[in-house]
């Protein structure tokens, strides 16, 4: 049993599948010092879904990096279930805000990219990955080239490519944001249904409060510049989810009490600008 302080570990089986504590980063900008996050700690347990929210050059995409390897924090750690990786990469799939898809590769290559670069066997790849290309609806388009799809088709193909890679935990950094609406509405619940039969444990980045509580167990919700965690909303709303629950009085509740911390930090971060 472990005591609460004692010092000892949990067993990696009951690690969560992220932990972020205490991260802090400045860059240097025309000389000067600028800091993008202050002292951010978060969770992401396994098979959990959780979203950040924030305004714009918070700092969100700079966590995500730092999360991935590709920096290293000022200060503060990076753990991934229970073994601390803080700037080390390869722990991590991730699918960035375009489908950054390999325009000479065939779909279905582009999908088992993940797999090919870890050293797995290209036949029971390319066979697990026509499995999902027919769940997401892209059957049919395996030897397709990605310039012959449309802007959804290579969203869904790029988050195979996410899901498919042997990493536990996904990065998603607002993949949606590009699409219209009707596609983007689309997307949110084919999401939604492939999460709830892979359960990959999931930091999503997204700029929808909307969408971040039709999809999320969790909410991280940053301030301005530098990014800190204001608040953590709690989703109350069970599993499976439907669109109708766009309606509940809860939602709609918690929607505008986000959206007016949202215009909160915008005010601020515009008087600052401004002095």
């Amino acid at each position: 049993m472990n005591i609460p302080g004692s010092g000892v570990p949990e067993p990696a089986s009951q690690s969560p599948a992220l932990n972020v504590s205490g991260v802090s980063k400045s860059f240097r900008q025309k000389g000067q010092s600028l800091q993008v996050l202050d002292n951010v700690s978060l969770t992401v347990s396994r098979q959990e879904f959780v979203s950040i929210v924030g305004p714009s050059g918070c700092g969100k995409s700079t966590l995500l990096q730092i999360i991935g390897g590709l920096i290293r924090p000022d200060s503060g750690s990076i753990s991934m279930s229970g073994k601390p990786v803080t700037g080390e990469r390869g722990g991590i799939s991730y699918m960035p805000q375009q489908p950054a898809l390999l325009p000479w590769r065939s779909v279905e290559d582009n999908v088992i990219l993940a797999r090919e670069l870890k050293g797995a066997a290209r036949g029971a790849a390319r066979e697990e990955a026509r499995r999902w290309l027919a769940k997401a609806g892209l059957g049919g388009f395996e030897t397709a080239y990605p310039h012959t799809l449309s802007g959804g088709m290579q969203q869904r193909a790029a988050f195979l490519r996410a899901l498919l890679a042997p990493q536990e935990l996904m990065l998603l950094d607002e993949p949606f944001s590009a699409l219209d609406a009707l596609t983007r509405s689309d997307m949110q619940r084919w999401l939604l249904e492939l999460w709830e039969e892979n359960r990959r444990s999931v930091l999503f980045i997204t700029h929808s409060i909307e969408e971040a509580l039709l999809l999320s167990s969790r909410i991280y919700v940053f301030s301005g510049r530098p990014g800190t965690i204001l608040h953590t909303v709690e989703v109350p709303f069970p599993r499976p989810r439907r669109d109708e629950i766009t309606e509940h009085p809860e939602f709609l509740r918690l929607k505008r009490q986000m959206s007016e911390w949202m215009r909160e930090e915008q005010a601020k971060s515009a008087a600052a600008a401004r002095r």
